[in-house]
């Protein structure tokens, strides 16, 4: 059974899905200066954001981190920084509600993460 589809049929109804792009990262490659660069692949993908819970608010808030953050819902594993794996984090890009164009979202946090999706807490970069 997968909750994420039975719930998203009723959550869509109020709170439509909205078309993103992930950018997976892929590891670095290094220029001429010796200056580690970020590879990313993209991919389309279909997301349902919200707003923080009070729950998750009080985790950001231990962060000392300014900015603008939400919730995403989505089918499939998103990453956060992976050290070991000479990777780093991996980002979202959408239109924020209200908004006329998109913006580049970073995942701060693995909320929750189950076998067919995960929500994350992203983390508006520009």
């Amino acid at each position: 059974m997968n909750l994420r589809n039975i719930a998203n049929k009723y959550t869509s109804t109020i709170n439509p899905n909205i078309p993103a792009t992930l950018k997976a990262n892929d590891g670095y490659t290094v220029d001429d200066t010796g200056k580690r660069v970020p590879k990313f692949i993209e991919e389309p993908v279909t997301i349902q954001i919200q707003s923080l819970t009070s729950q998750d608010l009080a985790k950001i808030e231990s962060l000392e981190q300014q900015g603008q953050y939400l919730n995403v819902y989505v089918t499939g594993q998103f990453h956060v920084l992976r050290r070991l794996q000479d990777k780093g984090a991996d980002k979202l890009i959408f239109t924020s509600f209200g908004e006329n164009g998109p913006s580049e979202w970073l995942i701060k946090q693995v909320a929750e993460s189950w076998s067919q999706w995960c929500k994350v807490i992203v983390w508006r970069q520009h």
